[in-house]
C-alpha cells in the first residue's frame, strides 16, 4: 500500500510539473532565496588577482508576476530585493584571499519568456561598505557605490504546484554593467551565478489552472 501510495504521489507531481511547464502562471506574488558566487572580471594590480568568492548568506527577494499570455510561461516580473555582490581577491603565489561583498537594495524589472528570464537590476547601497574581511589590501574604507547597474540573465523552472501556487527552481547569471574604479588601481566589474528557489502564490481563480 505504501509503495503504490509513493508512485501515486511521484506521477501526480509529474504531471503537475508538466503541465504548468506548457502553461504560464497566473497573477502572483511569491518570494525567493538564493546563494551565491562571484568574481571580479576588473583590472588589478601586479602581484593581485581576482578570486572566486561564495556569499556566506543569501540573496532574498519578494516578487509580483504579471502572465502576457495562456499558453506559454511569458510574462513581466518586478522584483524588490536584498542583493548581494561578493568577489574576492588573492596575492600570487599565496593561498591567503580577501574576500569581498556589496550589499544592494535591488529593483528589477524581469521578462520571463518560455522560462527564460532577461531584465536589469537596479541597485541602491542602503547598507554598508565594502567588506574586506581580512584588510590584506589596506582598502578599508573602500568607497561606498550608491547606485548600480547589472544585466540579469537566468532560467526558472516549476517544480510543485498546487491550486495555492507554483514552487520553482531558478537559476541566474549578472554581469555588472556600470562597473567602478574603486581605487585607482582597481576597478570593479563582476559577475555573479545564482541558484535558488521561488514560490509564486496564485493571486487568481483557481478555475483555470
Amino acid at each position: 500500500m505504501k509503495i503504490k501510495t509513493l508512485s501515486l504521489v511521484f506521477l501526480f507531481a509529474m504531471q503537475t510539473s508538466l503541465l504548468v511547464a506548457m502553461d504560464n502562471y497566473p497573477f502572483s506574488v511569491g518570494a525567493s532565496v538564493a546563494g551565491k558566487v562571484g568574481i571580479s572580471t576588473g583590472t588589478t594590480p601586479e602581484g593581485i588577482l581576482n578570486a572566486v568568492s561564495f556569499l556566506g548568506g543569501a540573496d532574498l527577494a519578494a516578487m509580483v508576476y504579471l502572465p502576457m499570455s495562456n499558453d506559454s510561461r511569458t510574462g513581466v516580473f518586478v522584483e524588490l530585493g536584498y542583493t548581494n555582490t561578493p568577489f574576492g581577491l588573492k596575492l600570487w603565489k599565496q593561498q591567503d584571499f580577501s574576500y569581498m561583498n556589496q550589499k544592494w537594495l535591488t529593483v528589477s524589472p524581469i521578462l520571463l519568456m518560455s522560462g527564460v528570464s532577461v531584465g536589469l537590476e537596479f541597485g541602491f547601497n542602503a547598507f554598508d561598505d565594502w567588506i574586506d574581511d581580512n584588510n590584506m589590501f589596506g582598502m578599508l574604507p573602500i568607497a561606498k557605490d550608491g547606485f548600480n547597474v547589472t544585466l540579469r540573465v537566468g532560467y526558472m523552472h516549476p517544480v510543485w504546484t498546487t491550486p495555492v501556487g507554483t514552487l520553482n527552481f531558478q537559476i541566474n547569471g549578472t554581469y555588472n554593467i556600470t562597473g567602478t574604479n574603486y581605487r585607482g588601481d582597481f576597478t570593479y566589474s563582476p559577475v555573479t551565478l545564482s541558484l535558488g528557489l521561488n514560490y509564486l502564490f496564485n493571486l487568481e481563480s483557481g478555475d483555470d489552472y
